[in-house]
């Protein structure tokens, strides 16, 4: 884009956020991002637009956080290619926890200043209920790609700057593990920035360690499902992965009759079906289904049930950690269903009881449900 492209659509931006800022409604008729303008309405209820610098936490703890973060070798490794984008682009680079803290910056002659003066340094918060919008906690909201233009930033301090982030993403348990910024100022701004930021994330990620596997069979079926075995995903339909879960809730075995009934009710299914489930399993697991009864012979690790632990433990920091969204939201399992009432239930009380941001905005940008509770019970902290 020219110079007179990007101070056009500065100065359009500069005109909407300055009618947001005096409490008049702006035209949705403009380029203005719909995400732009949620991430407005969101920080407003939070951030003073006084606010000229992020909050900073003290260096000793968060070189601790550093050292003991998943990516710190990751980084590393990509150290040669992040510096000659940092260089050549006259940026700063930021690599974010998924609360939104910077754990580490590295910064371009050009930027290094304008870096300092707003916090935009390791330690500091760049989540939206620390600073308002910006990229590294748009991305943490949306959970994807995001460039921040301008004036698109809630804070006046950083309106001369464009960002752009990108969740990094573990390619085997698909969590985020953190946010990639890459920074620079307003006139600099490529459509190849977004592009090389995403492309670095992916590098990133490609570079994190295995997760340490907690069994044998780890089933995840809070939220979005994934069931690991050995080592390796399974791709399971919904009513595999139902039955997984039911032998994982019931370790002492179920008779085919018992099974039937906690898994289909009253359906009129055949128990030759539910055999024949059971046997694909089985073959999928390398033989480890028992039958007669029908049970699990290998270690299992599932989250709803860590989850209940957690909570009969009265751990909810825990809980709240785990928490992904609905166990098996389109199952009709009466078993799972009544498993599935009393965790939201319970779910929603940690909730109404947690006073901890930092932990609700971890949880916010995990969660692939129950997000709207979440935003509500910040509101009411941070209010």
């Amino acid at each position: 884009m020219s110079i007179h492209d990007l101070r056009q659509r500065r100065d359009t931006t500069e005109g909407q956020w300055a009618r947001f800022a005096d409490g008049k409604k702006f035209s949705r008729r403009t380029a203005l991002p719909e995400s732009i303008c949620s991430s407005w309405q969101r920080s407003a209820d939070c951030i003073d637009l006084s606010r000229a610098c992020a909050p900073l936490e003290d260096s000793h703890t968060t070189a601790n956080r550093w050292q003991n973060s998943l990516l710190k070798n990751a980084a590393a490794q990509e150290h040669g290619n992040m510096a000659q984008l940092v260089n050549d682009g006259n940026m700063v680079a930021a690599i974010a926890d998924t609360a939104g803290q910077l754990l580490w910056t590295s910064s371009s002659s050009h930027m290094r200043q304008r870096a300092e003066s707003v916090n935009f340094m390791a330690g500091a918060r760049w989540d939206e209920e620390s600073v308002g919008t910006n990229a590294v906690g748009l991305a943490l909201a949306l959970r994807r790609a995001v460039t921040v233009f301008s004036n698109e930033h809630y804070l006046p301090s950083v309106h001369d700057w464009v960002c752009y982030a990108a969740p990094i993403i573990h390619p085997k348990t698909q969590d985020c593990v953190g946010i990639l910024d890459m920074s620079t100022s307003w006139q600099r701004h490529s459509p190849l920035g977004q592009a090389a930021v995403i492309g670095m994330a992916h590098s990133l990620a490609a570079g994190l360690p295995d997760p340490v596997a907690k069994a044998d069979l780890e089933i995840y079926a809070l939220g979005q499902p994934r069931v690991v075995y050995q080592g390796q995903t399974l791709h399971l339909q919904q009513r595999q992965l139902e039955i997984l879960c039911l032998l994982a809730l019931n370790p002492e075995g179920l008779t085919l009759q018992q099974f039937h009934a906690v898994l289909y009710g009253d359906s009129p299914v055949s128990a030759h079906t539910l055999k024949s489930e059971l046997s694909h399993l089985r073959r999928m697991l390398g033989g480890n289904i028992g039958s007669r009864p029908y049970r699990l012979q290998t270690p299992v690790w599932a989250d709803f049930i860590e989850i209940w632990q957690a909570l009969h433990r009265q751990q909810s920091d825990e809980a709240l950690g785990l928490y992904r969204g609905p166990l098996i939201p389109k199952s009709t399992s009466p078993e799972l269903e009544e498993w599935r009432r009393c965790i939201d239930a319970v779910m929603s009380e940690a909730l109404d009881s947690c006073n901890d941001s930092a932990t609700l905005i971890k949880q916010l940008t995990t969660s692939t449900g129950g997000s709207e509770l979440i935003r509500e019970r910040l509101s009411e902290i941070l209010s």
